[in-house]
């Protein structure tokens, strides 16, 4: 993915309409819990009706609303729920592109341009498929709520709500996730599980480009080892998210499926150093992470590991310190297998929900001097790690210095900054985290809110 291919790619969209994304036909994310989709990560889910699902499988990514979304990028319109990108966009940096690119890119162009021909309300099986089962999960991220993580659920369920919270996000933290789990943690009689297995053998398997599954934490579903149970040497790439805080029997276990694929993936999540990883991961154990993370790659060479990182209030200031420790194991990993091959390769996510945990609520002079150690961090580990790495990382450099506020924060900064003290202190105590774990600095500031 050269600089070349993101302009070609760039260039090829713009061509269509300037509001235009692969991803809202060929990229879908479905929760098979409760019945919800999005085009990607960004737009925030909605419900799949259950009435057209009765008639067609693929019902299950083709609803109204990616349909009138559609309509709205063939006329150059900007869907308001794609409001990530246009931020990433109206930056006006031509050095630094928007995920509309990127995710435009893994697909031949041929197969782009001719989505500007086709009528919007027709259905299409996607290309990239990243379905959820549960979410049975043995973390609670700090960003995460109970709707994605059973272990946030039973925190709400025996501690009680947090409280005084008063943003849209901090009141996710009041409920016990049973909302997101309507078929319960067993998934008994869950016809959008029944019908997803229905259109994988009708039809889906033979389109995919890459199917993924997520969670919760996969390889605790049974729903996720039945689906692996299933496959006979496909000819889709296959990728699983996992926290890999996994005993060695399972991590085995999840190594042992890329004997069914040519191409593999391994995506995990981690994005701050030590002691403040694991302040804003509860669960993670760093150092254990890092060694599953490494027993991976040496248990099945061939597999492709990669790290999510969700750039928060809580994560964001020791960035510049994991970029660095990645980069080191990289080296030690490519100097083991006598290959330059970017081991561990890292994407960069600016968290917008919830917004309380939004990088926006710290102080200008704060954002600019960690601004500054991630760009000098880029500047010494900048022969280790891909273009692609150093737009990720330039595009969060830009946004901590120029953006206030995301498209779609209706929240008061006082809200956002009442709900964060509040979750915190609560947080610290729920998970027996204490908040001497996170840097300095943080807590120099924090003790001033």
């Amino acid at each position: 993915m050269s600089e070349e291919h993101l302009k070609r790619t760039e260039d090829l969209v713009d061509a269509i309409s300037p509001s235009f994304c692969a991803a809202k036909w060929y990229n879908a994310s479905i929760w098979l819990s409760n019945g919800r989709t999005a085009s990607c990560h960004h737009p925030e889910a909605h419900f799949i009706p259950t009435s057209d699902l009765m008639k067609d499988p693929s019902a299950l990514h083709n609803t109204p609303v990616k349909k009138q979304a559609r309509k709205e990028m063939l006329e150059g319109k900007r869907p308001a729920e794609c409001s990530y990108c246009w931020k990433i966009e109206d930056l006006k940096n031509k050095d630094v592109y928007s995920d509309r690119v990127y995710k435009s890119m893994v697909y031949n162009p041929a197969d782009v341009f001719e989505l500007a021909d086709i009528d919007p309300n027709e259905n299409i099986d996607p290309k990239n498929l990243e379905i959820c089962f549960d979410n049975l999960c043995n973390m609670a991220c700090s960003y995460c709520n109970a709707e994605f993580s059973s272990t946030w659920g039973n925190d709400i369920a025996t501690e009680g709500p947090y409280e005084k919270m008063k943003t849209d996000g901090g009141h996710t933290f009041e409920n016990d996730g049973q909302h997101g789990m309507p078929f319960g943690t067993k998934n008994q009689g869950n016809f959008y599980i029944k019908k997803f297995f229905e259109w994988y053998e009708k039809s889906l398997k033979n389109n995919l480009q890459e199917l993924r599954v997520s969670g919760g934490e996969p390889t605790r579903s049974p729903d996720f080892w039945k689906l692996v149970d299933m496959f006979d040497n496909e000819k889709f790439a296959f990728a699983v998210n996992t926290n890999l805080m996994i005993d060695e029997k399972r991590l085995n276990k999840l190594a042992a499926i890329k004997k069914q694929f040519k191409k593999y993936d391994i995506y995990t999540s981690c994005e701050a150093y030590g002691d403040n990883a694991e302040f804003a991961r509860s669960g993670l154990v760093y150092k254990e992470w890092k060694e599953n993370l490494r027993k991976l790659q040496y248990v099945e060479p061939e597999i492709n590991t990669h790290i999510m990182m969700t750039v928060s209030a809580l994560s964001v200031w020791t960035m510049s310190e994991f970029l660095d420790d990645m980069v080191e194991m990289r080296k030690e990993t490519a100097s083991e297998f006598n290959q330059q091959r970017p081991y561990y390769h890292m994407s960069v996510n600016i968290l917008r929900f919830p917004s309380f945990q939004s990088v926006n609520i710290l102080p200008q002079d704060i954002k600019n001097r960690i601004a500054d150690k991630i760009e000098s961090s880029i500047e010494r580990n900048k022969e280790f790690i891909t273009n692609i790495e150093i737009n990720n990382y330039l595009r969060c450099v830009d946004y901590l210095r120029k953006v206030n506020v995301s498209y779609e924060d209706n929240d008061t900064y006082e809200d956002k900054i009442n709900d964060f003290k509040n979750f915190v202190i609560q947080y610290s105590i729920r998970k027996n985290l204490p908040l001497n774990k996170m840097p300095a600095e943080f807590n120099e500031w924090f003790d001033s809110l």
